[in-house]
Parts: C-alpha cells; sequence; structure tokens
C-alpha cells in the first residue's frame, strides 16, 4: 500500500489522481490508431514535442520557455562545458579571451566569417550593439550586463569590456538568456513583426514558420560558419506544442515524435522496455520550489509562512513522486552549481511545530484561506499540492488549488491583488552561478520579474552583490556569502525547497548525439542525427 500520506483519504486521492492519468493514457492509445492521429514523418525533419509555446521572440528578453528554440537559433560568445567535473569555457563566436589583472577589463577575439541570417556581418559593432540595446531594454535577463560600464571596439573583430567592479564576465558572456548575439537590423523590425516570430542569429537553424501555440518550424542557415558535415544530420526541425502528457507519450512510442518534455515521472517506467524508445537520466541544475507570498494575506505573516513550510512532507514527495530523478535539496541552489553551499539546515515537516507556529501568528480568522497556483502540466506539482492540501487541513489553514498555464500564473503573480499565496516554481540558471537564483528570484524588485514572492531585504540585496563581486578573485569568500544568504531566507521564510532535479530525456532511440550539460535548459539539434 502507498504510504505516501499520513491518512486514508490522502492516499485515495493520490491513487485517484494515478488511476485518471493511466485512464487518459490508455484512451489515447485506443484512439492513437484512427487516421486523424497519424503523423506522416518528413524526411530529414526532427520532431520535438513540447507543453507550451514561445511568448517572445526577442533575444533580449527572451527569458523562459523560448531557450529551446532560440538557443539553436542564436550563439553565445563563450560556451560553459559543465559535463565534467571539472566545467571549462569553450569559444563560440569568440575565440578567445583574456582578463586584466584588476578584474576591470576583458578582451575577447571574435570570430571572423560569420554571417547573421540576414545577412548581416558580425562583428565587434554587433556585440557592442547588443549589451548595449540589452541594457537600455531592461527586461528579461538584462541584468546580467549590469556590472559592463562600457564595450570598447579595438578593431572589427576585438571588443574589450569595461566593468565598473570585478565580476566573471565568462560566466556572463556563457549565459542561456541575455547573451545571445543578434544582428544589429533588429531596430528596423516592427513591433507586431517580433511579437509573431523573429529570427536575427548565427546559430545552426533559423525560423521558417510559427504557428501560436501550434508548431515552431525550424531550417538549416546553410551558411553556419561551422558547416554541416556530420551524416544524418537534420535539416528541418518541427517543435510541436502538446499540452497533453498522455498525447505526448503516444507520440513518443507511435514513432511521431523524436523526443518528448514533461512526461510525468509515475509514467516513465512505462516506458522503459518499448521499442524504440529510451528513456535516459542526465545531469542538471534545474530545482523545483514553492515561493511563499511575503506581501498577501496571510502569508505577509511570518509565523503562518514557516507553518506552510513546517507542514511540508519533502521525504514523501521525494521518495513517492520525484522518485529516482530528483534529491533531497540542501538550500535554494542545486548542490552540484559551483560555489553552491548549503545554509545550516531547512524547516523539517513537523505537524506539532506547524500547529504551534500557527497559534502564534497574529489573525483575525481561526481558519484562514490560502491560494496555491501551479503549473497544470505537472504531474509533480499536482500530487504535491494534493499533500500540502490535506496537511494544511490538519493545522487549521484551508488551500484553495489554482492550476494553470505558467504563462497565466506568471503575470498574475506579478500583482498582489491578483497573486496566489504560493507558486510552484522550476528554476534553471541564466548563467553557471549560485547568484542567478539568489538575485532572479530574491533580490528586490519593483515590479517584478520572477521574485514572486514580493520580497525585499536590503541586507541581503546588499549580500548578494557583494558574492557577486568576490566571485572571480575571491571565490571562498562569495561561498560563505551565498551561505549567509540563504540563511537569511529560511529565518525570512520566502521559498520552501522541494527537490534537486535530474533531466530525463525521453526520444527516440535511433538518435544520436543527445548529451546532458547542466548549464544549459535545452537541446542543441546541430548535434543530432538519426540512424538507420
Amino acid at each position: 500500500m502507498l504510504k505516501i500520506y499520513s491518512i486514508s483519504c490522502q492516499r485515495i486521492a493520490f491513487i485517484k489522481c494515478l488511476f485518471r492519468t493511466l485512464f487518459t493514457a490508455m484512451f489515447v492509445i485506443l484512439i492513437s490508431c484512427s487516421k486523424d492521429h497519424r503523423n506522416e514523418r518528413e524526411p530529414n525533419t526532427f520532431v520535438f514535442v513540447t507543453y507550451d509555446d514561445v511568448k517572445d521572440w526577442d533575444p533580449g528578453t527572451a527569458f523562459s520557455l523560448e531557450v529551446l528554440p532560440l538557443s539553436n537559433m542564436y550563439e553565445l560568445l563563450l560556451w560553459y562545458d559543465a559535463t565534467g567535473d571539472d566545467p571549462v569555457f569553450i569559444p563560440g563566436l569568440a575565440t578567445s579571451y583574456k582578463q586584466s589583472p584588476d578584474g576591470l577589463q576583458w578582451t575577447f577575439q571574435l570570430r571572423k566569417k560569420v554571417k547573421f541570417h540576414d545577412g548581416e556581418d558580425f562583428n565587434a559593432e554587433a556585440v557592442k550593439f547588443v549589451v548595449e540595446r540589452n541594457k537600455s531594454l531592461g527586461r528579461g535577463a538584462s541584468y546580467i550586463w549590469n556590472v559592463v560600464r562600457d564595450v570598447r571596439i579595438d578593431n572589427s573583430h576585438q571588443v574589450t569590456f569595461i566593468l565598473n567592479e570585478p565580476a566573471p564576465l565568462d560566466r556572463i558572456v556563457s549565459s542561456q538568456y541575455g547573451a545571445w548575439m543578434y544582428s544589429p537590423k533588429i531596430t528596423d523590425i516592427p513591433e507586431d513583426s517580433l511579437r509573431n516570430g523573429y529570427d536575427g542569429g548565427t546559430g545552426p537553424y533559423r525560423l521558417k514558420k510559427w504557428i501560436r501555440n501550434g508548431e515552431i518550424r525550424l531550417e538549416k542557415f546553410d551558411e553556419y560558419w561551422r558547416g554541416w558535415t556530420l551524416q544524418n544530420a537534420f535539416s528541418n526541425v518541427n517543435i510541436r506544442v502538446v499540452s497533453e502528457a498522455s498525447t505526448r507519450i503516444q507520440m513518443i512510442k507511435n514513432n511521431q515524435a523524436d523526443y518528448v518534455t514533461q512526461i510525468p515521472i509515475q509514467l516513465l517506467s512505462s516506458l522503459q522496455d518499448v521499442k524504440d524508445v529510451k528513456v535516459e537520466i542526465l545531469p542538471g541544475w534545474v530545482n523545483h520550489f514553492y515561493l511563499l507570498n511575503t506581501k498577501k494575506y496571510p502569508t505577509n505573516d511570518i509565523n503562518v509562512r514557516r507553518a506552510i513550510a513546517a507542514a511540508f512532507d519533502r521525504e514523501s514527495i521525494l521518495r513517492y513522486v520525484y522518485k529516482d530523478v530528483a534529491t533531497r535539496p540542501v538550500g535554494f541552489i542545486p548542490a552540484t552549481v559551483p560555489l553552491a553551499s548549503s545554509p545550516d539546515s531547512l524547516i523539517e515537516f513537523d505537524l506539532n511545530y506547524a500547529k504551534h507556529l500557527l497559534n502564534k501568528a497574529d489573525l483575525p480568522d481561526e481558519s484562514p484561506e490560502i491560494i496555491f497556483s501551479y503549473v497544470a502540466t505537472s504531474e509533480e506539482y499536482h500530487l504535491t499540492s494534493l499533500m500540502l492540501l490535506d496537511n494544511l487541513r490538519k493545522i487549521g489553514i484551508n488551500m484553495r488549488i489554482q492550476p494553470g498555464l505558467w504563462s497565466a500564473i506568471w503575470e498574475k503573480a506579478k500583482y498582489i491583488d491578483t497573486a496566489p499565496n504560493i507558486i510552484s516554481m522550476a528554476w534553471w540558471p541564466a548563467y553557471a552561478s549560485p547568484s542567478d537564483w539568489l538575485y532572479g528570484l530574491y533580490y528586490t524588485q519593483n515590479p517584478p520579474l520572477f521574485n514572486l514572492a514580493h520580497y525585499s531585504n536590503p541586507v541581503m540585496d546588499s549580500l548578494i552583490a557583494e558574492a557577486w563581486k568576490n566571485e572571480a578573485f575571491h571565490p571562498k569568500n562569495a561561498q560563505n556569502i551565498y551561505k549567509e544568504i540563504q540563511n537569511i531566507l529560511i529565518e525570512d521564510c520566502v521559498a520552501i525547497p522541494v527537490a534537486d532535479l535530474q533531466i530525463w530525456a525521453v526520444y527516440n532511440s535511433k538518435i544520436h548525439g543527445i548529451r546532458g550539460n547542466p548549464a544549459y535548459n535545452t537541446l542543441l539539434f546541430y548535434n543530432l542525427a538519426r540512424s538507420g
């Protein structure tokens, strides 16, 4: 018998949820053989099936699921290879670089004979343009350039970044958001055209077609500077948006897809022995956690937030929901991220302690209600919500569950009036540093972008800046500061860490070249080929 929850009614809810998922999958099996559900595979086309669509085609501001198509259309000055025990930077659009002894100047030699998809040359002027435009836009991951005072053009293919203070610029220019190099011709593109699909990169693929909430078609860029020498490489990529996990499962089973995402962990075992389907666990720097709104009643009371954290049965969730694809978090940052350090402790599961904390809260309502929003496409979030719903009821808190699409949840969460008290979050870094989590999620933001806890602490803000400054020359100091910051976050109970995730890749076994790099939450189609 399942032991995920402490009372039988919760077990029943859990089993019903699994039954519903399995029933849906069986239903799709029955209908998948019909003519309407057949998909004539195009030759030399890679079919990637995802659960949601692009919302922003501007490479200067895109900061979410856009990472998949854009990382195949655009390139970085450097790439960060974190696949080994000793991560290294490898050349991208820059062939080499050096920094001054004081860390305030970084000079990059740029790759020659590189063309943007619109025919413009990649050069030093383009690099300067991208940095200055992104800073002026002030959206997305533009904050990564805050430390840059100026970009000096030394010659057509050499630039020097002049910084306000020492910082690890090699990590910044290798960021998977905000550091894509794109054509200065973007200023000639009307806003409507940008919103309806735009491509001005140097990458191996260019945008061919976009059907909103339907599919994205990419085609190979014949003039790509690396050339096309891989046998059986893909000339075309079709990224399809399919919201139902059960449909995605049937597509990979029926050879209608080459790679599918967001398959519920509970159903991975059903794919293990399916012909031509491979399930592989890859390293990742992704973590799941729940942000607690520090400004909205009743979670604006710290004792309520702590009570919620004490009612969260992390061990059961890890054991029965996340199973073999996650590890217990030691803090707010995945343990394998460079310079990550764990706080002294997390708030542990203890319902008696949770009741004690709630009794300490200054609340006019005897049974306050909180709103819990999560991304509906995640079965892990759904099962977690059931567990928390039951445990909070035991201590006297009513919880209203509001699943939905991430884009809608995100927009509502930015404003106190429409924000939930608890919101599900999955985070993968823009650049490989603890500061990416801490700055992106907890640094004071007005209006908020991802600080959906609406948290503000000037002391912590200054510590984040200090740690970042120390990363370049005093990494041990930075590591100690990151630990201090996490202790503050635990004391203020801003979030509940749930799991450090690995990446479960589900793909056709004839596909070769899939390689996990935790620094980038994407798939580079240029490296892939099909055998047979």
